[in-house]
Formats: C-alpha cells, structure tokens, sequence
C-alpha cells in the first residue's frame, strides 16, 4: 500500500539543518525550520491536500478545504528538533501523516471524516524555555507570556513568530483553526530501548509521563577573581552547585523520577568574575502525578533553603491515551500481520497535550536502535519506518472510510 516515498523524504529533511557532528538543529522559526515548513507544504500539496497556517507557524493538510466547525480526524507530529538532535524525533510522524492522508485521499478519495495532518510548529522547547506551543495554541491552552520570551540572543518570540508566519502566507493561506477535533493519532519513534530489548516492532501507548520543567536562578555579586578573598564572597554558581547538589540527593532518592539538568548559564561567564548569576534547567518526569508532585515540592524546599528562584517553564500532567483508540490501534497492528506490544512513553508529546484538553488521542511508537535519541546517533530500522507507517494509514482508513 505504501512505498519507500517516505524513507527518501526523511533522508531530504535530515539535510534541512543537519550540522557538522551529524545531528541536526532545527529550532522554531530559525532559516531551517521555514525551509522545512515550506517543504512540507509543497507535499501536502502535490497530493491535493488543502493546506493552512495557523498564527503560530503550524502547518496543516486536509482532505478538505471546508472543515470549519466539522470534526476531523487530526494525525501528525512537531516540525523542531533540539540542538545537534536526531534525524527522525517529530519529523518521522510529520512526514508519516501527511503522505497516509495523502495516499488514502488519491486512492479513495474524500473520507467519510475528514482527516487532517498536522505539522506543529514547535514541541521541544530548544530555542525559547517553553514547550508545546504550537498544540497548546490549537488547544487553547497557551499563556500570553509566551509571546513576550527572548532566546539566548535576546531574540523575543513574537516578533520571530509575526516574521515567520508573514513568509509562510507567501506559500499557503493564514487561518484560524476553527474545526473540531475528534481524534488525535501521534506516530513516533520510541526514543528509549524497551521495544528492541523485547524484539518487537511497534506498539501502542498506554500513557505519557506527567513533565515539569523548571528555569532556576541562584544570585550572587560579581568581584574580581584575584582580589576577592574566598570568605564572605557571594557567589552564584556555589549556591548554585549546593542547590545541583541537594537536587540530586534528594529526588536520586524517589523510586522512578527521572531528573536531569541539563543546561547551565553563568553570568557574566567570564573566567576571572565571580557569577553574579546563575540559571540552571530542571526536566522531572514520573508516570504517577503524585510522584511528581512530591518530587517538585522537594525541588521547591530546596530552591527555599539556598535562597534561590524558580519559574516553572513546563508543566504537563500524567497523561493516559484513550483505551478505544488503544484497541483501534491493536486492531490494525494485527491485520498488518505484526506483534504489537503495550508500553508508556517517558518522553513527552503533542498527543500529551491534546489529550489534556480532553480530546481522545493515542500514540503509535517503532523501535530506536540502542534507545538513543535526541543525539545524532538516533536512529531506526528502514523496515520499522515504514511498517508504523502502514500501521497508522491503515488505522486512519479505518477510522474515516
């Protein structure tokens, strides 16, 4: 039913950003993720899609142009990436959905339901500390602060979101999306080791970790390195490894809660000043809300204690993915001759979000060789690419013919 079409297109987007140690950085509404945006739209089109933009930069493809206020079947994933990241994480589901509707629209023509693939504009948060904008606009759940956030430049949101979204009206129309969602489907790379360490080739979600992550500032005064004696300094990045310090005994203590801090920042970073400030990221994720609760009222103690801040920069609850839409899934895996397996994902995404705004949403996930993701390394077998892929159009066909 499908070809390798969709193989050939992963392997041209990896070329749209791809950087010198083999990864690839597309962030939202940087010269490679427009390029790629366009792209995506000249597909949607070539299969007689009708295409739209929405105020955010997201993309979307439908197998009509009359769906205000009509309930669509909506499948697809994020166009970003994070920095240096791989080849496959969201693009793999943006591609796989816009070629099903595609295909299913030019072999069947027009669905009983109308299905729409979708291309959201920003998932990862790797320019601006902030996730999940482009399906928490969709669904009502974005915070006007958003708009007013600056990256590491000091480039705010907004005025990169008017610029960008004004160069995709050239290539498709600008819309609000006015329709109703009836379902969501998410097909995804596993990004974890669980589906190769059993020998099975795809599976249906059962659930998505809750998320919180934090931006936490420690502050100090900046001297001269040299002539400041040590006692009595106030220094930033010593409160600042007492806090990573007490973080990591504490929540290391907490059967199941996955932590990392994984960037940095020292003000003024310069070798010979002591930091006047210092910003560190915190992810914590755990499959049980309360769990997670207790983990970030740990985090905030300890934040209290060395007289730090905090501002909570994601915050996404444990999510279950709807059970019918679980065994729709199965069903399909099944006339597709292949073994499913349940699992629940401990990254996060769109479909999380989505469903939050209670809509019914599951995800589709293949293998990742060795677990690894969202480094260059990350990748899957041709053979499992395409056979999610069946999976999904299949599932799709089923829901809308």
């Amino acid at each position: 039913m499908i070809d390798k079409k969709l193989v050939t297109l992963l392997h041209e987007f990896k070329q749209i950003g791809l950087t010198s140690m083999g990864g690839v950085t597309r962030c939202v509404y940087d010269d490679n993720w427009i390029l790629a945006q366009k792209k995506y739209v000249k597909i949607a089109n070539d299969y007689g899609l009708y295409c739209f933009c929405d105020k955010m930069g997201t993309i979307y493809a439908a197998t009509s142009d009359h769906i205000s206020h009509k309930s669509v079947i909506l499948t697809g994933s994020h166009m970003d990436t994070v920095i240096n990241g791989g080849w496959l994480d969201g693009i793999y589901g943006v591609l796989s959905s816009v070629l099903a509707v595609g295909q299913l629209l030019q072999k069947f023509g027009a669905p009983k339901i109308p299905l729409c693939a979708v291309s959201f504009s920003e998932e990862e948060g790797s320019r601006f500390d902030t996730t999940f904008t482009g399906s928490r606009y969709l669904t009502h759940q974005l915070s006007r602060g958003v708009f007013d956030l600056k990256d590491s430049i000091g480039i705010i949101f907004d005025e990169e979101r008017q610029k960008r979204v004004t160069e995709l009206s050239q290539v498709t129309p600008i819309r609000t999306p006015d329709f109703k969602i009836r379902s969501y489907i998410e097909l995804h790379i596993e990004q974890g080791n669980l589906l190769e360490q059993s020998h099975t080739n795809i599976a249906v979600v059962t659930d998505i970790v809750g998320q919180k992550r934090l931006l936490i500032t420690t502050n100090g005064i900046s001297n001269h390195a040299g002539t400041t004696q040590m006692f009595g300094r106030a220094d930033a990045m010593q409160r600042a490894v007492d806090l990573m310090t007490q973080i990591y005994s504490s929540l290391g203590m907490m059967k199941g809660v996955r932590f990392t801090i994984g960037k940095i920042i020292a003000f003024p970073n310069v070798a010979n000043v002591i930091p006047e400030k210092v910003d560190i990221t915190l992810d914590i994720r755990h499959i049980d809300q309360h769990v997670l609760d207790d983990a970030f009222e740990k985090v905030i103690k300890i934040t209290d204690a060395v007289g730090a801040t905090y501002r909570l920069t994601t915050n996404v609850e444990a999510t279950p993915m709807d059970n019918q839409l679980q065994q729709q899934v199965i069903n399909s895996i099944k006339q597709e001759k292949l073994v499913g397996e349940r699992l629940f994902s401990g990254a996060g995404h769109d479909a999380q979000v989505i469903a939050n705004s209670k809509i019914p949403s599951v995800m589709i996930f293949v293998p990742s060789k060795n677990g690894m993701s969202h480094v260059p390394q990350e990748d899957t077998a041709e053979s499992d690419l395409l056979a999610g892929q069946h999976v999904l159009q299949r599932l799709l066909y089923d829901l809308a013919y």
